[in-house]
């Protein structure tokens, strides 16, 4: 079959997603010797011994079956749990997914009939708009990217109810922030969250990172939003990406239909693995971990050279800084992308998350040498570029 032949099958849904600009890092990290990765989106630590060894007796257990397609019932009480204490507001149900990612496609697939709107966020995680395209939705984008270089991301709340129409079926919120790293306050979140209210939409909150924020307190929507779907995992806190076990709360009337539809695709999230964080998620800490990483956001923030024009980020593991000037104008991207090549540098450039082409993305999931080495590659180019 010929390369023609084999795209004249393929689905008008499949033809409206590209690969990702992420996965272009990892193709190229294979083919570079001693590179400096700084885009991968995954924590640099391995799984806590307490949940590894869980892990292991999980699968000598025999704990490698099929279980109910919600999960694991002792494993839908600590969401519930954790979620009202956290919160203070106890979900009407819950659901373990396949990873947050199997979490959106569930939520999407079951919300989003072809002309339905859905509000994103600009920037934000690229699979959120190829879902919502799959979906046949119409896509409106918020903006997040601040009045003034160097000062927070944050949202709009008159833009957000200007892009409002009786058409929006989902506001989505993506706090604390992959790519930028920034973290809506709880003003911002009960005023998106107000809007949604008055309008009866939903609110479809990503909260992966919501164990990694460094300034002040974090506000989901569950604690303000009438209607809501919160979709968070243990990915990235506890350093099992490749587990994929995620959560969905939310109103029954939704999650039943998320339920179902895992039945006929993910089936249900993978059994020993599930095992394992009922045992051990009661005992584990995880702040050691979240104040290694602040402490790695300073040095970011602190060393990156100022032509980068970096806002401290407030969440996540990531920095969004400014693509750098040169001659008082912006410099290109691919240039860019290319030079920090060219000194075995990987980054993920701004516009694989966004309609702008202004900034680029790097994870301080990392090693501290490797954060330096490319902390200092950055500075040599902006001295090159500025």
């Amino acid at each position: 079959m010929t390369g023609s032949d084999a795209a004249s099958v393929l689905s008008d849904r499949v033809r409206l997603i590209e690969p990702s600009g992420i996965r272009r890092m990892f193709e190229l990290m294979a083919s570079m010797q001693d590179p400096i990765n700084l885009s991968i989106g995954q924590p640099h630590y391995e799984v806590p011994p307490l949940l590894a060894e869980a892990a292991q007796r999980a699968i000598r257990d025999g704990r490698n079956r099929y279980t109910v397609t919600q999960g694991l019932p002792e494993l839908n009480a600590l969401v519930l749990d954790a979620c009202e204490r956290s919160h203070g507001r106890r979900p009407e149900t819950s659901l373990i997914t396949a990873g947050v990612s199997g979490g959106l496609v569930l939520t999407f697939q079951s919300m989003l009939n072809p002309g339905d709107e859905i509000l994103l966020p600009d920037p934000g995680f690229v699979m959120y708009r190829h879902l919502a395209a799959i979906c046949g939705a119409t896509i409106r984008y918020y903006n997040l990217y601040p009045d003034r270089r160097g000062e927070r991301f944050r949202v709009d709340l008159d833009e957000v109810e200007r892009l409002c129409s009786d058409r929006t079926k989902i506001l989505f919120v993506n706090s604390p922030s992959n790519p930028t790293g920034g973290v809506l306050t709880r003003g911002e979140i009960e005023g998106l969250c107000g809007i949604a209210n008055r309008r009866g939409t939903f609110v479809v909150s990503d909260e992966i990172y919501d164990s990694f924020v460094y300034d002040g307190d974090y506000a989901s929507p569950v604690t303000f939003a009438e209607r809501c779907i919160q979709l968070g995992g243990w990915s990235k806190t506890c350093a099992v990406p490749g587990w994929r076990v995620g959560w969905a709360t939310g109103p029954a009337a939704v999650l039943d239909a998320m339920k179902t539809l895992q039945q006929f695709s993910f089936v249900c999230a993978p059994a020993p693995f599930q095992q394992a964080l009922v045992e051990a998620l009661p005992r584990l800490d995880l702040a050691p971990y979240r104040a290694d990483y602040r402490r790695k956001r300073d040095l970011v923030t602190a060393e990156l050279h100022a032509a980068y024009h970096l806002a401290a980020p407030e969440g996540s593991f990531y920095a969004f800084p400014s693509l750098p000037f040169g001659d008082g104008r912006e410099v290109d991207s691919a240039a860019f992308l290319q030079a920090a090549v060219e000194h075995k540098l990987l980054v993920v450039l701004g516009k694989t998350f966004s309609a702008r082409d202004t900034h680029f993305r790097l994870s301080f999931a990392a090693e501290d040498d490797e954060l330096r080495r490319g902390i200092a590659v950055l500075n040599e180019l902006a001295t090159q570029l500025h």
